[in-house]
């Protein structure tokens, strides 16, 4: 790739495809389209791009807009270079997004009359990892034989499986695909490990119709659940109050008051690590059935509310990592109050309030021993706390 060419100067979110070799398989949807996007998602996260197509997506989208998106030439035949051989050597991974219910049976019955079908059938025989992503008419991907096309490709490839609109199997997001290609291509360094992050806020009802609850956007948990997916690991997220959208690929489920909260640490499974950045309310208000009047001033009894971390400790024996908010105080203060949780927690990330729905933040990562500052984005907290993770679950 020319060192002047757009591609090198795409926005970084991540090194996690850093030096790997990304094989980008399309094939005649019309969902090709998205293939672009999908390309400069890869390289945003380090990788190296390599297109391969055929006919019948070139009747659909741009050769110069792929050779565009990813930096170089595409692959659109098979030369004497022998491009599929190559890929059997050199790709790291290959993805074939979209993925026609054509193609799709020719990879079942070993038709390599295309250049993607060829490096797919040269990827299978080398084990390269491989993810499918298809696409398609409802009615193709209701077929009995797309069906069973597809049970047989989990053989040999990770299928991320359509999104059903407007009576289409359309691709996912390219953030979905680009994330299920990290995890499978990346560090790996979370791989087989199970983690629980808790985010948001929670919301305490004062009547039928009004709550108290606080700022949190939700963004740390974000972050931290996104992240650990990248790595390698299986993530449940439990969610509360948040402004910001998680990935669909995120398995989440919802809270909205602490007793919410505690019937699920009650039923709690087994995890190899709790990540608790969720902003949880101290203090409940008295509940009043119906709506209170609004014609009148009125005065709120708070009463102290419990503290979860308590109870997830006694349920939970591995690693817990849990957060502390300050506001208006020192360092040294801030880290008296982050130490004070330790005795139910394992680590703390101690920040300050003006945190709170920014991406960015100034914190500090608190254990028995140490205590190391960390200025920048909450993404970039988010992999030193995870991988400081890893590195105790070794």
């Amino acid at each position: 790739m020319n060192p002047n060419h757009p591609a090198n100067n795409v926005e970084r979110k991540g090194d996690y495809l850093e030096g790997k070799n990304i094989w980008l398989g399309v094939t005649g949807s019309v969902s090709c389209v998205e293939t672009i996007g999908i390309a400069r998602e890869l390289l945003r996260y380090g990788a190296n791009v390599t297109i391969v197509t055929n006919k019948a997506a070139l009747e659909l989208v741009g050769e110069k807009a792929l050779e565009f998106a990813c930096g170089k030439p595409i692959i659109k035949e098979i030369t004497g270079q022998v491009e599929h051989v190559i890929a059997g050597h050199e790709a790291d991974l290959l993805i074939i997004a979209p993925c026609c219910a054509t193609s799709l049976g020719k990879m079942v019955n070993g038709i390599g009359d295309n250049p993607p079908m060829l490096v797919a059938l040269t990827c299978i025989g080398a084990k390269t990892p491989m993810i499918v992503a298809p696409a398609m008419d409802k009615n193709m991907a209701n077929s009995d034989i797309v069906k069973k096309n597809m049970k047989s490709v989990t053989k040999f490839a990770k299928i991320v499986e359509p999104i059903m609109v407007e009576n289409k199997a359309k691709l996912p997001s390219k953030e979905r695909l680009v994330a299920e290609v990290c995890k499978m291509a990346g560090p790996k360094s979370l791989s087989q490990r199970k983690i629980l992050v808790i985010g948001g806020g929670s919301s305490e009802p004062i009547d039928d119709v009004r709550v108290i609850s606080n700022k949190s956007s939700g963004f740390m948990a974000k972050s931290l659940t996104e992240t650990a997916f990248s790595m390698g690991a299986e993530v449940d997220l439990w969610l509360g109050n948040a402004t910001y959208s998680i990935g669909e690929w995120i398995n989440t489920s919802r809270f909205e008051t602490l007793t919410d909260l505690k019937k699920k640490v009650d039923k709690i499974e087994k995890y190899d690590v709790i990540i608790v950045p969720a902003a949880l309310s101290d203090f409940v208000p008295e509940y009043t059935k119906g709506k209170i009047d609004s014609t009148k001033a009125i005065t709120l009894k708070m009463k102290k509310a419990p503290k979860i971390l308590g109870s997830i400790r006694k349920k939970h024996k591995g690693p817990l990592y849990s957060f502390k908010l300050g506001s208006n105080i020192k360092d040294s203060e801030l880290l008296k109050k982050a130490n004070v949780l330790l005795k139910n927690s394992d680590c703390v990330i101690a920040n300050y309030s003006d945190a709170m729905g920014s991406e960015s933040s100034k914190a500090a990562i608190v254990d028995k021993k140490n205590t190391k500052w960390i200025t920048g984005t909450k993404n970039n907290l988010s992999r030193k706390v995870l991988e400081k993770i890893a590195t105790e679950l070794t």
